[in-house]
């Protein structure tokens, strides 16, 4: 891998918009199209930790991301500055770009209700799916394809997303090759994945469903299979620098925790070296409380300090990301700003995302997710011939075959998704029935978590209007 192949203007459609076509204009216009996207405006109703809230001080997926974007743009400006310098790319517009475009983008994916919507999904087919008799009548075929449902992750769906649900075309956002390589974080699907072998086999990255394109766009960046761009370093490291630090903010702002408790239990969870810096930052932060809010003192030297880390680590360890044999974080493991982050994370996991604002709504958001699916199962338990019928709404044969209901539900289903569908199902007809159930995924993970809500209720008679 090198960096004139993986910063590039190739797309898997050629692009028809009428502009300049140089790096950093196709890499802007990715930016452009993901902004403008419907399913980056419906971030702002998907939680980020707290699903529903009426607090619009507290995150949503939406400001999430664009933090996460503002960290990623931070990191890459530094590298590109230092690679600029030395002459290794010539121009730093393209890589930043490139690099705040799949930090807007690492959480597009996500169903409602987050980390307890996709494991909703998940035990759903795990509990319910393979007992549908056309998944029965072809289990052997479609046994490789039926495991992304039941490990079902929302990078996975993210992908699904920008390549081919959006847009008239299949071709989705028809984002950069650059851009979609920075995205994938996991870059295997559940059938190569191996778990426990490294990060890069933590979740799964993409469905079956998107192994041709994927496969296309490493071959476009010289990328080898199964290796990540090196890019996506970059924006995993955004990502962790941001989620942590977000989260005790918000857990303050609810009321759920208080800051000197923060500060406190996070020195106790630190070794001698990582404490000095921990309460250093602490003194600074009580030295400037009147000029600056406390949190934010703290908040913004971390970041500072992790990015920097992060230009680090990534400039030193260039040649083994490059050869795809580097396995770690940007930040590094024996870091004070890697121990203050770990001790964080650890703060957040037992008092914010155990607190019971969190986790009544979660159990709620396991709930409505398996009763939206249990709803909608009457269209998976249909025969591929009678799924046609409902599909192209023959009034007559639904009535004759009694299916009414059937053809009440697909009306559900957004024209963009079934599109999908029709085009997938035409081109393999023999992987029908796993279009059909991702037909339904792809309208469940799409909705935000006040509409999953509403759905469910009406679709349960608790309400009508």
């Amino acid at each position: 891998m090198k960096y004139e192949t993986i910063i590039s203007t190739e797309r898997l459609r050629p692009t028809t918009t009428i502009r300049e076509h140089d790096l950093t204009s196709e890499t802007e216009s990715d930016k452009a199209r993901v902004l403008f996207s419907a399913p980056f405006r419906r971030l702002q109703k998907k939680a980020q930790v707290f699903p529903l809230e009426s607090n619009a001080a507290v995150r949503s997926r939406l400001t999430h991301s664009l933090e996460v974007a503002a960290i990623g743009r931070q990191i890459a400006q530094k590298i590109a500055k230092d690679l600029v310098k030395n002459g290794k790319i010539s121009d730093s517009d393209p890589l930043v770009n490139i690099v705040e475009c799949a930090c807007l983008l690492h959480d597009i994916g996500n169903p409602p209700f987050g980390h307890f919507g996709e494991a909703a999904i998940s035990n759903w087919f795990k509990k319910n799916g393979a007992s549908k008799k056309p998944f029965e009548q072809h289990r052997n075929s479609l046994t490789s394809h039926y495991v992304d449902f039941e490990n079902f992750d929302g990078n996975a769906q993210g992908l699904r997303i920008i390549t081919k649900l959006q847009g008239e075309d299949q071709y989705g956002l028809n984002l950069t090759c650059s851009t979609i390589a920075a995205y994938l974080k996991y870059p295997h699907s559940e059938s190569t994945r191996k778990a426990g072998t490294n990060n890069f086999h933590k979740k799964p990255g993409y469905f079956l469903t998107e192994d041709t394109s994927i496969k296309e766009i490493w071959d476009k960046l010289n990328i080898p299979h199964y290796v990540r761009s090196p890019l996506t370093f970059i924006m995993e490291a955004a990502d962790d620098i941001a989620y942590c630090l977000s989260d005790i903010e918000d857990g303050i702002e609810k009321k759920i925790i208080r800051l000197e408790d923060v500060l406190t239990e996070i020195s106790q969870d630190l070794d001698s070296n990582a404490k000095i810096d921990w309460e250093s930052i602490i003194l600074k932060a009580e030295e400037n409380k009147e000029t600056i809010n406390k949190f934010i003192y703290i908040r913004t030297n971390l970041i500072n300090r992790a990015t920097d880390i992060a230009k680090e680590s990534f400039l030193e360890n260039s040649d083994s990301i490059f050869q795809g044999s580097f396995y770690e974080t940007l930040i590094k493991k024996q870091s004070s700003e890697y121990k203050i982050l770990k001790a964080v994370r650890n703060f957040v996991s037992t008092n914010v995302y155990t607190s019971r604002e969190a986790e009544v709504i979660e159990l709620s958001g396991n709930s409505i997710i398996t009763g939206l699916l249990d709803k909608l199962s009457p269209l998976l338990e249909i025969d591929c011939d009678s799924f046609q019928i409902v599909l192209r709404k023959d009034t007559d044969k639904i009535k004759e075959l009694g299916l009414q209901i059937h053809s009440r539900l697909i009306n559900l289903l957004p024209s963009q998704c079934k599109k999908s569908y029709k085009h997938e199902a035409s081109a393999n007809p023999e992987n029908e029935w796993i279009y059909r159930a991702h037909l339904i995924i792809d309208y469940l993970s799409g909705m935000t978590d006040d509409f999953a809500l509403e759905m469910y209720q009406k679709l349960m008679g608790i309400r009508t209007v």
